[in-house]
């Protein structure tokens, strides 16, 4: 088997490392590099000082093979990618006079005077090659470093996100593919779980998360979601799924009802689904979450007659969840009582709450007792879809 070809992506910009932008740019290269096979093992930072920006980039040369960056290649003084990849490279910057005439011409068709500043636009390390933008002034490079344990080929892009993109799409993607060789499809299938941790479903699971098996499985948990990343390649995103199935029925077999949905699904989408194709109707009456789960349902289209804040004790759940339920004629009544402190977990800084959930023609509620636990950040979120849960699993 083959070594992997190793990447690392730049971010370069004061605006990044004080936190005054986020950086998507990074993690939109890191999708399409790893789409094409290459493993993206590092993400660097860095401001505008030429001193850290060669450090960086030597750093970047003794371990990966291709660099992608982003930014520093305008024409103002704290734009300084080209001369740092000089400098780090040991390579003089050289004036391209093709470049220079397309910038003024790029000028001119638009009725503006291109200042002297703009001629560094122009300049590239000896050895380079341009890599054409075709609706910004700053074109990028590409420059292979060599040294003497492995080759290294920078890519340096502007860091306007439609220019990056534009010319990753356009020049970027077809030479890293002639780099990788690579020719078949690679697919990721992303299931979702709710209702244990992520150490939890991982100890579920027949060591499908190991490293170096095919198809790959990640684990990733954000909010209470537990996700499991499938990938794989082959010669069609059909023949992808082929090579998956086996992964997605043993994780359908240790998981069971922990697994709500796929890809982009979310638990408000799932029980929407679900209700509209049985064409069950939902009753919320809520003393306790301030009508947010109803939110959720009724903005991914639920079919839900009606939602009230209510105000009622724990002890009579059951009586309220059948109450809306005969009076609206829906087929679920539910009634989430008020956040309630216990003196068991009160020290913890959690309390509980209590659901009833009664369906038309059963005769009984059923109640649901969770405690109001996580992050402080994410109490609300997680008891959200804990009711969700339960909608999705009647």
């Amino acid at each position: 088997m083959s070594s992997p070809i190793i990447a690392e992506i730049i971010a370069i910009g004061d605006e990044l490392t004080s936190g005054f932008r986020l950086d998507t740019n990074s993690q939109w290269l890191a999708q399409q590099l790893g789409d094409l096979g290459i493993v993206v093992l590092y993400h660097s930072t860095v401001g505008d000082d030429i001193d850290a920006n060669i450090d960086v980039f030597r750093h970047a040369f003794t371990r990966a093979d291709v660099v992608v960056t982003t930014g520093g290649l305008g024409p103002t003084a704290d734009d300084l990618t080209r001369q740092a990849l000089s400098r780090a490279a040991g390579v003089k910057l050289e004036l391209h006079e093709d470049q220079l005439e397309h910038l003024k011409t790029f000028f001119n068709r638009r009725g503006r005077t291109m200042t002297p500043s703009n001629e560094i636009q122009a300049h590239f390390p000896a050895g380079s090659v341009v890599v054409a933008n075709p609706e910004g002034t700053a074109p990028g490079i590409e420059l292979t470093y060599s040294s003497p344990n492995r080759e290294t080929i920078v890519f340096c892009l502007p860091g306007v996100p439609a220019e990056m993109k534009q010319m990753f799409a356009q020049t970027l993607k077809q030479r890293l593919q002639k780099i990788t060789g690579q020719t078949q499809t690679i697919h990721h299938h992303v299931v979702r779980c709710f209702g244990s941790g992520e150490s939890h479903i991982e100890s579920l699971l027949p060591d499908l998360v190991k490293r170096g098996r095919d198809p790959q499985v990640g684990i990733t948990a954000s909010q209470g979601i537990i996700s499991l990343r499938l990938s794989t390649s082959a010669d069609s995103v059909k023949d992808c799924l082929s090579k998956m199935a086996p992964t997605l029925e043993t994780i359908h077999e240790c998981l069971g009802d922990l697994v709500f949905g796929f890809n982009d699904e979310t638990l408000e989408s799932v029980v929407a689904t679900r209700y509209i194709q049985s064409g069950q109707t939902i009753a919320i009456a809520d003393a306790g979450m301030m009508s947010a789960p109803a939110l959720l349902l009724k903005k991914s289209g639920a079919p839900l007659v009606a939602a009230e804040i209510a105000e009622f004790e724990v002890a009579d759940v059951a009586k309220r969840a059948e109450e809306i339920l005969q009076r609206t004629n829906a087929d679920i009544g539910v009634a989430i009582g008020p956040i309630q402190r216990t003196d068991t977990i009160v020290a913890a800084g959690e309390s509980n709450y209590v659901v009833a959930v009664m369906v038309k023609g059963d005769g009984v509620a059923k109640i649901h007792e969770f405690i109001f636990s996580g992050h402080s950040a994410i109490r609300e979120t997680l008891a959200n879809k804990r009711l969700l849960n339960v909608l999705r699993l009647l």
